[in-house]
């Protein structure tokens, strides 16, 4: 078995003095991807903001490969994770590749600029996205899924070991929502770890490894996405009728989707 590369135990933590997400745990090893699924409220983006200390946890810990996150000051803690945000309303009009580059600042000394790897390294990942021709085009004049590859490639020139986005396909159509599946499958394959949180109960059947289904901030199941997304279970979570469904594609791949019934 690989070494376990995020272990998160008995995560617990909220605003305030009030818990929205109670206990939860899990483990992955390089190259998962985990889906977060939930109705609205149920303590997805609060995980993340916790998993990335963005606010204070009650209780629980984060290790990294082998490292203890709380130990880790802000700038080595950039080295370990990188965060997608669901949007950015940057209306500065930096090129796609300045957006890019701006990864690379938890590398940098106080006076010390961009060098050519960190330039070339940028447009690495603007490659691998499919948008080195966009280099220089003006980031705020993309479309909302250029934008959302812009963002991943940042993350991939961020050179961490995991990745987290928080809803990174909510607000695209269904050919931006396949090129981000596409891009996080490509992560996948390079061995990061990725964290997506999503509503849709279909996604993680195709991007996932693992998948964790909350309800108001509790664990209901944890684990492949074939074992863990039953009828019974979403029903319980979604609070309506609802199935799974196996079918075959014209390549002859068996695909699951996700019926309300």
């Amino acid at each position: 078995m690989a070494e376990l590369d995020l272990v998160v135990e008995n995560l617990r933590g909220g605003y305030g003095k009030k818990e929205v997400v109670h206990g939860v745990s899990f483990a992955l090893h390089a190259g998962d991807v985990l889906c977060l699924l939930g109705p609205n409220g149920c303590g997805k983006s609060t995980l993340l903001k916790l998993l990335l200390r963005f606010i204070p946890r009650m209780a629980g810990s984060v290790t990294c490969r082998g490292h203890n996150v709380d130990h880790l000051d802000r700038r080595h803690l950039a080295r370990y994770f990188s965060y997608i945000p669901q949007t950015d309303r940057s209306s500065f009009p930096y090129t796609a590749l300045e957006m890019v580059m701006m990864a690379r600042s938890s590398y940098f000394g106080t006076f010390r600029t961009p060098a050519q790897e960190d330039i070339a390294l940028a447009y690495q990942s603007l490659e691998k996205m499919k948008l080195a021709h966009l280099a220089d085009f003006p980031y705020n004049q993309m479309s909302g899924g250029q934008r959302q590859l812009v963002l991943i490639a940042r993350a991939l020139c961020q050179s961490t070991c995991i990745l987290v986005m928080d809803e990174p396909t909510s607000s695209l159509d269904f050919a931006n929502q396949q090129m981000i599946n596409d891009a996080i499958r490509l992560l996948a394959n390079e061995g990061k770890i990725v964290l997506v949180s999503t509503h849709s109960p279909a996604q993680p059947f195709a991007i996932a490894s693992q998948a964790l289904l909350l309800r108001q901030g509790e664990t209901i199941a944890f684990g492949p996405p074939t074992q863990t997304l039953t009828d019974q279970r979403l029903e319980e979570v979604y609070g309506i009728p609802m199935q799974v469904v196996a079918i075959t594609d014209r390549n002859q791949r068996e695909q699951r989707i996700c019926l309300s019934l």
